[in-house]
């Protein structure tokens, strides 16, 4: 087995975290002994008020040492081709940074510490696993056997992301802030709350948050189907739920060991479920990746001109962009390569002259994604091909007829 190297700047990091655990055990070692009495002196520390020695020396090491030991692993993974992580790490750094806390209040008033400091780890914990956790077995749920229409699947696609429940939860923080700019004025006017300049620019300005807020909330609440890109512009939920009536899911395998834990990408007979978003095979054309540490944005250009975006959480390059082409290629249903930089406004043009009798570009999407649209997704390669790729195409096409 190859050794793997680390290089300097991994081998200072870990140097830096030990020697801040070092710290650590010297900090928690003074906190429960007694011995040190400097230790034991108490400082201002920002908003944390007043500490002592110990417990905010503990704190800046538990800091350090996270930082250290995430920022080396981050550098092996890059090595071994892993995604980076930061999550799980943040939510760590702070359970440890509670911990020299609770543990002087557990010095003072025993076991309710601890209690407190289990409930805070639970906490914590949740919020950082559980979302992932639950956007995977939600996202399995369109693998049932038992055969499921298009407005159950549309709500499991919905809820991969929880997009009902943030609607929910943008609708009532903004009658939230309507309720406090009601009650502010009612109280006012009523003569129970002095109409100071304080309280007047705090109600100002949560009412002026408010009715700026107003549209994009209404736009976000009124947008059905979330999950469905470009197309929930256009198309009903009820069209869109009709489209997908007959559809059955099936996760897509990879053999690269990242892919097989991050990747969540599922297929059917019209369409791709990649990162929750739901994109249709029949109108995608071209797809761009726009790569960062640790995520890929994918963007599909249809067929109409508009580009439908997915996000998938993990960065494909090097081996895995071999095996991630190949879903790529599934979605847009050829290999060549077309001439798309700037065609935007070409493709809508065509897109239209496709259905000249229907008016509205609502109309034209619903015909085209109910109907056999072979024959048009040939004409557009053809018509967008490189000028090379054509010539080949009827030089064979005239040695064959010949």
């Amino acid at each position: 087995m190859e050794k793997r190297k680390f290089s300097g700047k991994t081998i200072l990091k870990l140097a830096g975290a030990l020697l801040a655990l070092a710290y650590l055990g010297f900090c928690l070692y003074a906190g429960i002994t007694g011995n040190f009495p400097g230790m034991h002196q108490k400082e201002h520390v920002m908003r944390f008020g007043n500490l002592k020695n110990w417990v905010s020396g503990g704190m800046s090491a538990v800091i350090i040492s996270v930082l250290c030991v995430n920022s080396a692993i981050n550098d092996v993974n890059v090595q071994k081709g892993r995604k980076k992580t930061s999550s799980p790490s943040f939510f760590i750094m702070l359970l440890l940074i509670s911990f020299p806390l609770l543990l002087e209040s557990y010095l003072d008033i025993g076991w309710i510490g601890i209690a407190f400091y289990a409930g805070i780890m639970t906490l914590l914990f949740g919020i950082a696993w559980i979302p992932q956790i639950l956007n995977q077995w939600i996202a399995r749920l369109l693998l049932r056997k038992k055969t499921m229409s298009g407005k159950q699947q549309v709500q499991i696609i919905e809820w991969i992301h929880f997009y009902p429940l943030k609607k929910f939860l943008i609708f009532g923080l903004w009658g939230f802030g309507v309720v406090i700019v009601l009650c502010g004025i009612w109280e006012a006017a009523t003569g129970k709350v002095e109409m100071d300049r304080q309280f007047f620019l705090c109600l100002f300005c949560i009412a002026v948050l408010v009715a700026t807020l107003f549209q994009k909330m209404k736009r976000y609440i009124c947008t059905p189907c979330h999950s469905i890109p470009v197309l929930n512009q256009s198309l009903s939920k009820n069209q869109l739920e009709l489209l997908l009536e007959g559809e059955h899911f099936e996760r897509i395998p990879f053999e690269d060991p990242a892919m097989k834990q991050y990747l969540e990408i599922y297929r059917s007979q019209n369409w791709m479920l990649m990162g929750g978003k739901l994109i249709s095979k029949k109108l995608a054309l071209w797809v761009t990746m726009d790569r960062s540490r640790n995520d890929t944005l994918l963007k599909v250009l249809y067929l109409n001109g508009t580009t439908a975006k997915a996000r998938v959480d993990l960065e494909i390059r090097e081996k895995r962009y071999e095996e991630f082409t190949s879903v790529l290629r599934e979605l847009i249903g050829y290999e060549s390569s077309l001439n798309l930089y700037g065609k935007e406004k070409q493709l809508a043009e065509k897109f239209a002259s496709c259905f000249p009798e229907l008016i509205s570009d609502q109309e034209r999407i619903a015909a085209f994604l109910t109907q056999d649209v072979t024959e048009i997704r040939r004409d557009y390669i053809q018509t967008f091909s490189p000028l090379d790729a054509r010539k080949k195409k009827r030089s064979r096409q005239d040695c064959f007829n010949g």
